[in-house]
């Protein structure tokens, strides 16, 4: 077994190894800045594993892959909207010491081909938002600060009108609220599974909203899109995935490493 001082001297070489497996590194705002950036304003449509499965026909935990989806989730991977962040994996290009040792070793494990999924759409000059913005309660050691975590991630929404795009019943049983500090929730339902099979639906029903309204999808691959096609409509719109759960399980003492954590929402 390492001992913690030889740990900590070996953390800067697996980091340098890590960096070294790269080709071309695309340039991403880190966590922290990619929250910055949402507190300021901007949109999010974020990319992981998943999206990138489901953009190849090869996942379907939260919706059956199908052609018009991966298309639109190729446009919205490949565009350059002012004021819109694609989100996509910042830690598959630097590993942090703040991960804990399971999602390091995942990621290890898994950026070479979602490195490679990404280089077919990475775009020269673009800046990039972190995907893993929303998932900071999952993914970080137990001394990070979730506390300050959270209340940085309530200023976004903080005296505003939010419009909640998600799945029926999603928020069932839960006792903590992240969005209570809004002046407004709007509830917006669509199914858990499969969204996209009523995509035009969901949208329409979207753009009723006030233009001063946040929109915030949390709805798998069908989030992604939605949030790409509410900022060119004019909102703010935020694809959040787990974050009202990360909130719920973090009150309850759960860690979020639990398989149930990412059953669909």
């Amino acid at each position: 077994m390492i001992d913690t001082s030889l740990s900590e001297r070996l953390a800067p070489v697996e980091r340098a190894i890590y960096r070294t497996q790269l080709c071309e590194s695309p340039t991403i705002m880190a966590v922290d800045q990619t929250l910055d950036a949402l507190i300021e304003g901007k949109s999010i449509a974020r990319f992981g594993d998943g999206e990138l499965m489901t953009m190849d026909g090869r996942f379907d935990a939260f919706q059956t892959p199908g052609p018009e989806l991966s298309r639109r989730l190729s446009e919205v991977l490949s565009s350059d909207e002012p004021g819109l962040l694609v989100g996509i994996p910042f830690f598959t290009y630097d590993l942090s010491p703040d991960l804990s040792n399971a999602m390091k070793g995942y990621y290890i494990d898994e950026a070479p081909w979602i490195r490679a999924a990404l280089s077919r759409y990475q775009r020269a000059g673009m800046m990039y938002g972190a995907s893993e913005v929303t998932q900071a309660h999952n993914m970080y050691r137990p001394s990070f600060d979730r506390d300050a975590y959270f209340r940085r991630f309530r200023r976004i929404w903080e005296g505003a009108n939010v419009v909640l795009i998600h799945g029926d019943g999603i928020f069932n049983g839960f006792t903590h609220d992240i969005f209570d500090n809004a002046a407004s929730v709007h509830h917006i339902l669509a199914p858990k599974q499969d969204a996209f099979d009523h995509y035009d639906d969901i949208l329409n029903q979207a753009l009723q909203a006030p233009k001063d309204s946040i929109m915030i999808a949390i709805l798998g691959p069908t989030a992604t899109v939605l949030a790409y096609d509410l900022h060119r409509a004019g909102y703010q719109a935020l694809d959040l995935g787990h974050i009202a759960k990360s909130y719920e399980w973090w009150h309850n003492g759960r860690t979020g490493d639990e398989a149930e954590f990412f059953h669909a929402d």
